[in-house]
């Protein structure tokens, strides 16, 4: 009995023979699988990647803007506090001019003053004359011939006159008369002398201003003198004063241009002053 009658025995006895399972397509499937692990596992990686990557780049832009704001509330601050700096420096810039100025202005009050004492004219006082006070009378005292008086306080005369174009000086002294000039009321006469001399004296009237002295020889010579202005009239007749108006004193009223420009001066600077005043309360009341 040969091979193949044997197993064809066997088969007929025990039964056909199984067949043996296929394993190839087993592996490829499990090989499929493998791969469709990998692959999920791959992008699940990747898409777990980017959210982290956009979280961390949120937080560095965050980080950035929070670096700009705070170099930005920075550069706000220092602008603020050099702003600051500025108005303070401005304002005590105003408070020295001001000190200043207050400094300038007391001096240039006291320089007013003292020139308007110089430029005072007093007013002729007759009753006080009558009453042997002279004060009224000091000042200069000039006539349209070019004779001058020039009389302080005490009433004492520094006089100065010319005679055919010669130049005369003296110190005359003066004193209220005992009598008085009935005719002329409102008037002062006052006795005079040549100090140190031996020469006789003579009569000065006061007159002022308004005042119209009486004619004289019965009406023929009148008052030609200028009626506006106070007067000194001098001589030792009356009608000879009236006869002569070029030899009338007039009061000489000083120079006040110095006077005029201070004072101009002075009030420019008040305005400065107010003016400075004004801009530093504001500014103080705006910081």
């Amino acid at each position: 009995m040969n091979k193949k009658e044997r197993e064809k025995q066997f088969e007929e006895i025990s039964g056909p023979k199984r067949s043996e399972p296929k394993s190839a397509p087993n592996i490829k499937i499990y090989i499929g699988l493998a791969l469709a692990a990998s692959v999920t596992l791959i992008l699940v990686s990747i898409f777990s990647y980017f959210p982290i990557g956009k979280k961390e780049s949120n937080q560095a832009s965050s980080a950035v803007s929070t670096t700009e704001s705070t170099s930005q509330s920075s550069t706000s601050q220092g602008k603020t506090d050099e702003t600051d700096k500025d108005k303070q420096e401005e304002i005590q810039k105003l408070k020295n001019q001001l000190t200043a100025l207050d400094t300038k202005i007391t001096e240039a009050e006291a320089l007013v003053s003292k020139l308007k004492k110089e430029t005072t004219v007093p007013k002729l006082d007759i009753e006080a004359i009558k009453n042997n006070d002279l004060s009224s009378l000091e000042g200069t005292w000039r006539s349209q011939s070019g004779n001058e008086y020039i009389i302080n306080d005490s009433g004492e005369v520094r006089a100065t006159w010319f005679t055919n174009d010669q130049k005369y000086e003296s110190v005359v002294g003066l004193k209220v008369s005992k009598g008085q000039d009935s005719r002329n009321p409102k008037t002062a006469s006052l006795s005079a002398w040549v100090k140190d001399s031996v020469a006789g004296g003579f009569v000065v009237v006061a007159v002022p201003s308004g005042v119209v002295m009486q004619p004289g020889d019965d009406g023929e010579i009148t008052d030609k003198s200028n009626h506006a202005e106070e007067r000194l009239f001098s001589g030792q007749q009356y009608e000879a004063m009236l006869m002569k108006p070029e030899d009338v004193y007039y009061r000489v009223k000083p120079d006040t241009s110095k006077l005029e420009e201070a004072e101009k001066n002075l009030a420019q600077m008040q305005a400065d002053r107010e003016a400075i005043k004004s801009s530093l309360e504001s500014k103080e009341k705006k910081n």
